[in-house]
């Protein structure tokens, strides 16, 4: 066969359909089971059965669909462990410690334990689990977690950062893993928590000094208001909004990933003014994608982030950062756009090119 004078390649571009989900983790104590991820709530019967806690968990959160106001999707995946019941919190939380030694691919963590003194315990090792800059650069990898509890105790107080806190009456209704179920398939879209009712859950009967104790305590719960029912306040044990949490933690991870993309997917990438721009490529594409997904405030007028980011010039660089292709760093700043006061979240990008 002869070949052709002339040759038309068409392809039609290859459209990235993937969307962020929350990495989900449900923790039992009855007993030792191997890590599964399950999509059917059939699977997980078949494993643990319809009256475990985690069926009922797992059903309250994969079966939102009648949720006020109706998510957008619902939650498709959970991945669930067991482990032996534990003499104290102090020890579950170092099963959970030695399990992310083998498995630490998830993200958001509920078990069924709901004693003050294992949320607690819980609440601490998720505040403790995103590193410091100082453990960072010292090597430590970045597996934060997310820790959602149900509570009967209208008293509970503790002010950690990364765990939210709903109080109930019954226990047997899982709000929490209930709510996760009626708002988490917005992720990484940001979206209020709070003014959620998610199907299944029941309106406590609370005198005014309880309210203002959970207020407080800053402790979420189904609120009646002019014969209105949704969960109030939206907000981590700390006070701060679950959506900036969110927010914060979806840009770190995402900016980590587009770096690690930029680095693997070129053969080199040079010390020089050119090659500092390259890799501030991808902040400045994490910070557009986070505007895009309402993390970030945009400008009225443009459109775009409200974000700056300050790209470091070679020149700038020490004999030190250039001996051990230490880039300087790149800091950035943007304005949340979930926070009411305009809270701003910040950070610094440390590279090495070697």
């Amino acid at each position: 066969m002869s070949s052709k004078d002339v040759v038309v390649v068409v392809s039609l571009e290859q459209v990235d359909t993937s969307v962020d989900s929350l990495d989900i983790l449900l923790i039992s104590t009855a007993g030792e089971k191997t890590a599964k991820d399950y999509t059917a709530l059939e699977d997980i019967e078949a494993d643990w059965g319809k009256t475990s806690d985690m069926y009922k968990m797992a059903a309250q959160m994969m079966g939102q669909g009648k949720a006020k106001p109706t998510p957008a999707s619902l939650i498709k995946k959970v991945r669930i462990v067991g482990f032996a019941e534990p003499e104290s919190a102090t020890a579950l939380v170092e099963a959970i410690k030695t399990f992310q030694e083998m498995d630490n691919d998830w993200y958001m963590f509920l078990t069924d334990k709901s004693e003050d003194e294992y949320i607690t315990a819980l609440a601490k090792f998720a505040e403790d689990s995103e590193p410091s800059e100082a453990e960072l650069t010292a090597g430590v990898e970045d597996h934060r977690k997310f820790y959602f509890a149900q509570t009967t105790n209208k008293a509970l107080a503790i002010k950690n950062r990364r765990s939210v806190v709903v109080y109930t009456e019954d226990p047997e209704e899982h709000i929490d893993a209930a709510w996760i179920g009626a708002v988490g398939p917005w992720y990484p879209q940001s979206v209020t928590w709070k003014f959620k009712l998610p199907n299944g859950v029941s309106v406590p009967k609370l005198k005014e000094s309880e309210i203002t104790a959970l207020e407080e305590n800053h402790v979420n719960w189904v609120t009646n208001e002019y014969k209105k029912n949704y969960i109030k306040n939206g907000c981590c044990a700390d006070g701060e909004w679950i959506d900036a949490i969110l927010g914060a933690d979806w840009i770190a991870m995402t900016m980590r990933e587009k770096l690690y993309a930029i680095f693997m997917s070129n053969p080199t990438i040079p010390y020089t003014d050119a090659g500092f721009t390259q890799v501030a490529a991808g902040v400045f594409e994490t910070l557009d994608e986070a505007a895009g997904y309402g993390i970030i405030a945009t400008d009225a007028e443009s459109g775009s982030g409200v974000y700056t980011v300050t790209v470091p010039k070679r020149a700038e660089a020490t004999d030190k950062q250039a001996a051990s292709r230490q880039m300087p760093d790149i800091p950035w700043e943007a304005t949340l756009a979930g926070a009411v006061h305009g809270v701003k979240i910040s950070g610094r990008l440390k590279v090495s090119m070697d």
